[in-house]
């Protein structure tokens, strides 16, 4: 059985056909050389000499879509390392090849790479606007699969989507009900918050928040994802009542009173929620927010610091 080269025993074959590529044969060549010697390094480890390597095929990729494709390249490595700052410079250089003139796989495939980029930094809602862009045209299986995304696409939607744009976005999108079928936890997690079955939401709450400690992009947020599920929860419960005791409440979620009121207590200190508890009543009392009022207290702000600013410069004009 003939024994498998070394790194160096490979490494000096495509450096050796680049050479005679550049000698021989045409840009063509020299790009396919350049690339199976970049991954020849990625494959071992070698990422910044790949990184090296990928760059200077550059100028032999001819059109945008061969450029974004060595782009791509790069934008695995950086994703593997967890460099957000090179990985956000990438994505910036594609989206002005994209610009340019990019086919829609490769902005689908864009889509998904940005997606993930949201979710590291953070930005739930822009993550959830791209993996429900991509869950119909998903190509991007180098770096995620397909049941990812729309576990991906499930989680965000929770949280960014109003009711009525869940139903119909997620819950009755025929590809998302395909994948929910092989994942019963997310399915009722979903189904359950729609159907306003609080003890069930609970119950699959804890699965989730369980599987959030070990994902790979969501493990660093999962404190503040499990605040802002709390939130959403808690809310759509209470947008039903003007008022609802604690103890109704609790049943309702299947925790104890003790549990709701330390909850809610911390929710409304932090003006997430817009109610007040009465402890000696045992009461929860909603404080909808009144559209109109709002925007008349906002119209009466800015009047006063426009006629503020009007008299400053009055002033300055007298002088």
């Amino acid at each position: 059985m003939e024994q498998e080269k070394t790194f160096e025993e490979q490494l000096e074959a495509a450096e050796n056909k680049i050479k005679d590529s550049l000698e021989n044969l045409g840009d063509v060549e020299v790009r396919d050389a350049m690339l199976e010697k970049a991954s020849l390094q990625q494959k071992y480890n070698k990422y910044e000499d790949a990184i090296k390597t990928y760059i200077e095929t550059l100028p032999k990729s001819v059109g945008v879509g061969k450029k974004m494709d060595v782009h791509f390249l790069i934008l695995q490595i950086y994703l593997k390392q967890r460099n957000l700052e090179k990985f956000k410079d990438h994505l910036n250089q594609q989206q002005i090849l994209l610009d340019q003139g990019g086919d829609w796989e490769r902005k689908n495939r864009l889509k998904v790479y940005e997606g993930i980029y949201c979710l590291m930094i953070r930005d739930i809602t822009k993550a959830c606007k791209l993996f429900l862009d991509s869950v119909a045209t998903f190509n991007s299986s180098e770096i995620i699969s397909y049941n990812e995304v729309v576990s991906y696409t499930v989680l965000t939607s929770i949280i960014c989507l109003d009711r009525q744009s869940l139903k119909k976005k997620v819950h009755q999108n025929p590809e998302v009900v395909g994948v929910l079928r092989e994942n019963q936890v997310l399915k009722n997690f979903l189904e359950s918050f729609l159907q306003c079955d609080y003890k069930t939401l609970f119950q699959k709450f804890a699965i989730v928040n369980e599987n959030l400690s070990h994902d790979q992009y969501l493990s660093i947020h999962r404190k503040y994802l499990i605040r802002e599920y709390r939130v959403v929860f808690y809310s759509q419960f209470l947008e039903s009542y003007k008022t609802v005791t604690l103890n109704n409440m609790a049943k309702a979620f299947g925790v104890s009173v003790q549990f709701i009121d330390r909850e809610l207590s911390e929710l409304i200190s932090s003006r997430r929620i817009n109610c007040k508890i009465d402890k000696v009543a045992g009461i929860i009392e909603s404080s909808r927010a009144d559209d109109r009022n709002q925007l008349y207290n906002n119209l009466i702000k800015q009047g006063d610091y426009l006629l503020n600013r009007v008299q400053k410069l009055s002033r300055l004009t007298d002088l």
